[in-house]
C-alpha cells in the first residue's frame, strides 16, 4: 500500500490592496451619509411609525439627507427610458424632464411612477436610481388589437379594450376594423370568436357591431358575414365547415346570412345576375 504524500502548502499569495473606491462612493462618505443613504433606497427612512415626533423626527432626517446628497452631487443629471412604442413621446418627456436637476434621492420614485402609468397606453411603469446621478424608466405598454372606425377617423384599440388616439391609425393595416356604436369594449368577443376556426380567421378584415346584439364579420374586405345573436360560435363553425367543402369564400359572393341556424344564405353580385339568366358562381 502506497502512503500518500501530503501535500506541499501552496505558495503564498501576495497581499493585495482593496481597490480604491469610486469617485461617487467617496463623495458619498465624505458627506457622511453612506448608511443613511443604502436604509433610503431600501426605504428605511420611512420605516419609522409615522406619528408625532417619530415622524417630525423622520422627515427631518430625509430633509438632511437629501440636502447632503446633492450638496456632494448626487443630482439627477441623466434620465434613460426604455420599451416605448405607442406612449406619447412629447408627454413622457415632459414628465421625465421635470425630475431633471433634483437631488437623486429626493426624487419620489412612486409618484414618478404613477404619473408615468397615468399616460396613455401605458399599462405599467418600472422607476429607479442609479448612484450617482441617473434615474431609470421601463415601460410596459398595452398592446393594440384593432382599429376602430370613429365618426370619419380611426382610432386604436387596447388589449385593454380602450381606445386611443395615434396620428396614423390606418398605417396599423395588419389590424382588424372594427365599426359599429360599443364595438371596442366588445373587441376581444369578436377576435376570440373568429380566433376558433384559423382557417377563416386569416381572412377577416373587420367587423361591425349591429345594434348591440349581434356581429356582421368581413372576410377579405369584401364578404359580409351576418352572424346571429344567438350562438354566433356555432355559426361560424358551421361556416368553417362549409369552407373546407366547398371553398365558399373563394367564390363570387358578396354576402352569407349565418342567421338561421337551418340554412345560410347566399348573395350575389348584381353583375351576375343577369335578366332571364341562372345565377351564376
Amino acid at each position: 500500500m502506497r502512503q500518500l504524500k501530503r501535500p506541499g502548502r501552496p505558495p503564498r499569495a501576495a497581499a493585495r490592496r482593496r481597490p480604491p473606491p469610486r469617485p461617487w462612493v467617496r463623495r458619498l462618505r465624505a458627506a457622511g451619509i453612506a448608511v443613511v443613504a443604502a436604509g433610503f433606497l431600501a426605504g428605511g427612512v420611512y420605516g419609522v411609525v409615522r406619528s408625532g415626533l417619530a415622524a417630525r423626527w423622520a422627515d427631518a432626517a430625509r430633509a438632511t439627507l437629501v440636502a447632503r446628497s446633492a450638496t456632494a452631487g448626487f443630482v439627477v443629471t441623466q434620465i434613460y427610458s426604455e420599451g416605448r412604442a405607442l406612449a406619447d413621446e412629447a408627454a413622457l418627456t415632459q414628465t421625465l424632464q421635470a425630475q431633471h436637476g433634483r437631488p437623486l434621492l429626493g426624487v419620489d420614485l412612486a409618484a414618478l411612477r404613477r404619473e408615468i402609468e397615468a399616460l396613455p397606453w401605458v399599462r405599467a411603469a418600472s422607476v429607479g436610481r442609479r448612484l450617482p446621478d441617473t434615474l431609470w424608466v421601463r415601460l410596459d405598454e398595452h398592446r393594440p388589437i384593432a382599429r376602430w372606425m370613429d365618426g370619419a377617423r380611426q382610432v386604436l384599440v387596447s388589449d385593454a379594450q380602450q381606445v386611443f388616439q395615434v396620428r396614423n391609425a390606418a398605417r396599423y393595416k395588419e389590424l382588424p376594423l372594427l365599426f359599429g356604436n360599443g364595438a371596442p369594449q366588445r373587441a376581444l368577443e369578436i377576435l376570440r370568436l373568429v380566433a376558433g376556426e384559423p382557417e377563416l380567421a386569416r381572412h377577416v378584415t373587420g367587423a361591425r357591431l349591429v345594434g348591440g346584439r349581434r356581429w356582421d364579420v368581413y372576410l377579405d374586405g369584401r364578404i359580409e358575414v351576418r352572424l346571429p345573436a344567438r350562438e354566433p360560435e356555432a355559426a361560424w363553425r358551421r361556416l368553417a365547415a362549409e369552407q373546407r367543402a366547398s371553398s365558399l369564400i373563394g367564390r363570387a359572393v358578396t354576402s352569407i346570412d349565418l342567421r338561421n341556424p337551418d340554412w345560410l344564405t347566399l348573395e350575389l353580385p348584381d353583375s351576375l345576375l343577369g335578366p332571364g339568366k341562372e345565377p351564376r358562381a
